[in-house]
């Protein structure tokens, strides 16, 4: 059991037996502490965590089951590369037989890449989208269109607004039906990010 950095890309953490499942994850924009998790702090306590930092805090509960690698921010990583590089670290220790994506808001940015090469794309089952963001046109397009196409393997989590696109959330939600396609409700006393963040809390409870 090791963590192993992959420079450029970010960090995989190698499990205790070699044929566990790998679990790619790409997570979102940099989010202040209290908007996860409503708790005032004062603004030097209060500075924005990146998503390779605060992935790690929903990850590391899984390292029993899962090789598992987290990317560096979104807006810094190149998906198929970084996916690549990551397979290039296989040896005796990590040979993962089961390949499971996982794309968190922002994270919709390297998945466009990963996911539109269709040899990459066949490699992973599941596919989780989580409250991924399609407020632009091509955006909402691509993943529609993924999701039309290859619905048997895609798992969609999501809230009301984290998609900032209504009518790509209710067409993934409605061609994915309710078994496979889980809204993640407000709750009271919900602040900033906490519902959007909730989201991965819930897709982490649906992996095979």
């Amino acid at each position: 059991m090791s963590d192993v950095d992959i420079p450029g890309y970010g960090k995989l953490w190698v499990a205790n037996k070699p044929d566990l499942p790998l679990l790619v994850v790409f997570g979102g924009i940099a989010v202040k502490p209290s908007q996860i998790d409503g708790i005032k702090r004062n603004k030097d306590e209060d500075k924005p965590v990146q998503s390779d930092v605060y992935m790690w805090n929903y990850m590391n509960a899984l390292k029993n089951r899962f090789h598992i690698f987290v990317s560096l921010p979104p807006r810094h990583v190149n998906g198929p590369k970084a996916y690549g590089a990551v397979v290039n670290a296989r040896d005796e220790k990590f040979a993962p037989t089961q390949q499971i994506l996982f794309l968190f808001s922002g994270g919709y940015l390297p998945g466009l890449g990963l996911l539109g090469d269709k040899a990459d794309a066949n490699k992973f089952s599941p596919i989780f989208l989580v409250d991924i963001w399609m407020g632009d046109d091509n955006v909402a397009d691509f993943y529609t269109h993924f999701v039309n196409k290859n619905a048997d393997g895609v798992i969609y989590v999501f809230t009301e607004g984290g998609p900032a696109n209504p009518d790509a959330r209710k067409k993934l939600a409605g061609k994915l039906g309710s078994r496979k396609a889980i809204k993640v409700d407000a709750q009271t006393g919900d602040v900033g990010y906490m519902t959007h963040m909730r989201t991965n809390t819930v897709a982490i409870g649906m992996l095979p």
